[in-house]
């Protein structure tokens, strides 16, 4: 033990460390964004209705609750709209004193627009004008296809939009979107069986807003990023240098000397289990301030959501499987930063030969965490996951050659 510790010293050192403290810097300024963009406390998206529906009716919304949720949140948004209405003497004008008052005069308009007299279109004008005016109040773009404004109307005009578009959702469009995706979309026998299974479950009752799926997956697949560029940095010099300095010639010289690279590897392990748990803590502390927790228990696959996955798991689940997926994908570099560093007699050597090795993992990370679980990518969870275990199983195998190798090594 006494020498693993001594070799996870010289792998922690203060250089390395430095660099790493940079990188995780440099990867939150990137992210930040996305943070910073997720709409939240806004409810001008389906994220702040889902936490509503959460705390007040649990993980599904069944179709009581449903209705006493159109029932009460309706009547709020209404009488922020009514309230505007009566406060413009347009509206009182036309006879308009009501949202329901103002969906009628312009279905009347509509509908009669070609016999209607100059007063009477110069009124619709006015009220035109003054709705839109209003509900138009554009302050900024809220990054995801819609407007935030300053104006009350707008924001209570938005979030009634949203509101319908969820109620939609619930009660006609998921089940005619699911159906319409078999039909139209070319799917292997395992696909559609899994989506029928997904349709007639009662899985799509969960209550799990498409924004915060994609921030999970987006932000787990660029941690595992610098997870992995973390990993090689901090286990693939500890080799080398005990080449380039010829210490290794000493170990080949004792027979105590030769099992110091078993302890080294089970060291450099160590070392990348410690370093991912400390970046996954510390960036799923950050992540945290978006209150994604509040669907730790609600399924992923959710009538507010898309796309349809192949697991019938939970929110934490779900996550708990992209960290999941970060620690293989660690293990498996640092293991073949090993076998990598042990073949290479100078850290340019070295490097040239991690760079080629570095793009494949990123590649195979992003493949696998890219819209993660998701059943319309092809291939099934199976193939996904298997792909990241052979990377651990096939760096054990050549790190398990190289040491053997190392034992028998003859000196000349």
């Amino acid at each position: 033990m006494r020498i693993i510790l001594g070799e996870m010293k010289k792998i922690w050192n203060l250089k390395i460390l430095l660099i790493i403290a940079l990188l995780s810097a440099l990867y939150f300024t990137t992210m930040v964004g996305y943070l910073a963009r997720y709409p939240r406390g806004t409810w001008l998206s389906d994220v702040d209705f889902a936490h509503h529906l959460t705390e007040n009716y649990g993980t599904t919304l069944e179709q009581d609750d449903f209705l006493d949720f159109f029932l009460n949140y309706y009547g709020n948004i209404e009488y922020e709209l009514n309230s505007f209405i009566k406060s413009r003497p347009i509206f009182a004008e036309a006879g308009i004193f009501t949202m329901q008052d103002y969906w009628d005069f312009s279905w009347d308009v509509f509908m009669h627009y070609d016999i209607l007299s100059e007063k009477e279109l110069n009124l619709w004008y006015a009220v035109s004008d003054e709705w839109e005016f209003s509900t138009s109040d554009v302050r900024r773009y809220d990054g995801y296809g819609g407007f935030v404004s300053n104006n009350e109307l707008s924001f209570a005009y938005r979030r009634m939009q949203n509101f319908f578009d969820i109620a939609d959702r619930y009660e006609t469009r998921w089940i005619e979107d699911i159906n319409a995706f078999i039909e139209h979309t070319p799917l292997s026998g395992k696909e559609a069986q899994r989506l029928i299974e997904i349709r007639d479950s009662g899985e799509m009752l969960s209550i799990m807003p498409a924004h915060t799926i994609f921030l999970t997956w987006r932000y787990g697949q660029s941690l595992a990023v610098l997870v992995i560029l973390v990993t090689f940095i901090l286990n693939s010099s500890i080799i080398t240098a005990d080449r380039t300095s010829k210490v290794n010639w000493l170990q080949y010289s004792s027979k105590q000397g030769r099992p110091i690279l078993k302890k080294q590897f089970i060291a450099i392990l160590i070392s990348a289990i410690l370093m991912t748990t400390i970046l996954v803590v510390v960036f799923s502390g950050i992540f945290s301030l978006t209150e994604a927790h509040a669907f730790w228990n609600n399924g992923i696959n959710s009538f507010l959501n898309f796309p349809y996955f192949w697991l019938p798991i939970t929110y934490g689940q779900y996550v708990f499987l992209i960290v999941g997926v970060i620690y293989l994908l660690s293990i498996g570099a640092a293991a073949f930063a090993f076998a990598l560093s042990r073949i290479s007699q100078s850290m340019i050597r070295l490097l040239f030969k991690i760079i080629p090795f570095f793009t494949a993992v990123i590649l195979l990370s992003n493949w696998v965490l890219s819209e993660f679980l998701a059943v319309y990518l092809g291939g099934s969870v199976l193939i996904q996951m298997l792909s990241v275990v052979f990377l651990l199983v096939a760096g054990v195998t050549i790190v398990t050659v190289v040491v053997h190798r190392e034992k028998k090594f003859e000196l000349y």
